[in-house]
């Protein structure tokens, strides 16, 4: 067990018409993959900014993603069978066999850093639970420092993917092991596309050149 925490990434592999399926019936399957590929590449400069280590936990094997983590000396894993709530579960309990405070994130919040890694890492020194909230009712930054909390089940019966799954969430604990941090806004709708745009979070052009970007990133 190490002091030093450890960031959590979750992504899709990079598949068109797989990745941010509710922007295909404005974007088509190409336009919300160029999309994805964006938001991955804020995710992953946000990320460079975590004081600890990262790992990057795939849906399916990828290979340029797999190269982009171990350029970035990240190492790279494949998230387990299950729903959402399971797959995090079981990632979070894994990590805290290592590390003893561990931050897990998406890729849709274009808002995350280190300010806000921070202070999720500070709230787990007085809660072992800890959420970011999104605006929408969901959460962009899922964190924990006690292992035993993490069974696969630990989130049965949650709504993910609509403006419940915080409040579903923080119900799978009592209250007093939870601490929710101010919300962020995240990228699911075409709206939200044209919010990180109007922005200038987004650009409205192909995704920005990555370090491996020479292995098939655009």
């Amino acid at each position: 067990m190490t002091d030093t925490p450890l960031l959590i990434i979750f992504a899709r592999a990079l598949q068109a018409g797989q990745v941010k399926t509710r922007l295909i019936p404005n974007f088509g399957a190409e336009g919300a993959m160029q999309i994805y590929k964006q938001l991955l590449w804020r995710t992953f400069s946000a990320a460079q900014e975590f004081p600890g280590d990262v790992q990057l936990w795939l849906d399916k094997p990828d290979a340029a993603l797999k190269a982009e983590a171990t350029v970035r000396g990240w190492s790279c894993h494949l998230q387990s069978d299950g729903d959402l709530g399971e797959r995090m579960a079981r990632a979070l309990s894994h990590g805290l066999d290592h590390f003893s405070r561990v931050l897990l994130i998406g890729s849709d919040c274009l808002l995350l850093g280190r300010p806000y890694f921070e202070q999720a890492l500070h709230t787990l020194a007085h809660a072992p639970v800890v959420f970011g909230a999104s605006e929408d009712g969901g959460y962009v930054l899922l964190g924990s420092s006690q292992a035993s909390l993490w069974s696969a089940a630990r989130f049965n019966g949650v709504r993910f993917g609509g403006h419940h799954a915080l409040q579903d969430s923080c119900a799978c604990f009592a209250p007093e092991q939870i601490v929710v941090l101010p919300p962020l806004w995240d990228v699911d709708e075409a709206s939200d596309v044209a919010r990180a745009r109007s922005s200038g979070l987004l650009p409205p052009v192909a995704c920005p050149e990555l370090v491996g970007a020479r292995k098939g990133w655009t």
